[in-house]
């Protein structure tokens, strides 16, 4: 994870699943609850599987952003995963979350 701009980038490196997403709520979470920060980029260009317990934790915590007046969106190289990222906001890159973010 990484702060920069007033945005929380959240790189992800090979799994999100049910095992590794209490991890994700423990960090991620504390970032929205405690720091405050609604501004969050997930990148998932490294994310070489997810299953439905990993889709569903991204989901909760861009609702969670999107819900406050922030900006949640979701960095895709490509989309290489069976889910439906039509409700979220999809970005090529981060430069571009930046730029859509503080416009």
């Amino acid at each position: 994870m990484d702060s920069k701009y007033g945005i929380l980038f959240v790189r992800f490196f090979g799994e999100l699943s049910k095992r590794t997403r209490k991890k994700l709520d423990k960090e991620v979470g504390k970032f929205i609850c405690d720091v405050g920060i609604l501004n969050i980029v997930f990148n998932l260009e490294n994310v070489n599987y997810m299953d439905d317990s990993g889709f569903k934790t991204l989901l909760k915590y861009y609702n969670i952003c999107n819900q406050k007046n922030g900006n949640s969106m979701i960095c895709l190289s490509k989309n290489r995963f069976n889910f439906n990222f039509d409700s979220f906001n999809v970005i090529l890159d981060e430069f571009s979350a930046v730029g859509l973010i503080n416009a």
